[in-house]
């Protein structure tokens, strides 16, 4: 199990700065990838899972883990938290998060 299994909640997630960067992140990730609502730190995260990952995400994930450890994890689950959060204001059951953190 990660240590990220529950996101940390910044006292500053909802300034609008960081709302923008967020989405700045989120909209190039999308441009990149092809998906959504998925940062580039979660990308790097899930690339750094697999057992031979790419060059840019070796690079990168040590980069932004130097940064903040255990960013990409972090990343992950906060994308996971705010998929769940959107769920929960459309009203949608997540089948999900009855079973706990990832």
């Amino acid at each position: 199990m990660s240590a990220f299994s529950t996101p940390i909640k910044y006292s500053f997630s909802n300034v609008w700065a960081v709302v923008i960067l967020r989405s700045l992140d989120v909209f190039w990730a999308c441009v990149i990838w092809r998906d959504y609502d998925i940062t580039i730190s979660s990308y790097t995260g899930l690339e750094l899972r697999k057992p031979k990952p790419q060059l840019w995400a070796r690079v990168l994930g040590w980069v932004l883990n130097h940064i903040q450890k255990d960013h990409c994890e972090g990343a992950i689950a906060a994308d996971i938290e705010r998929a769940r959060d959107a769920l929960t204001i459309l009203g949608v059951e997540d089948e999900a998060s009855k079973d706990g953190p990832p």
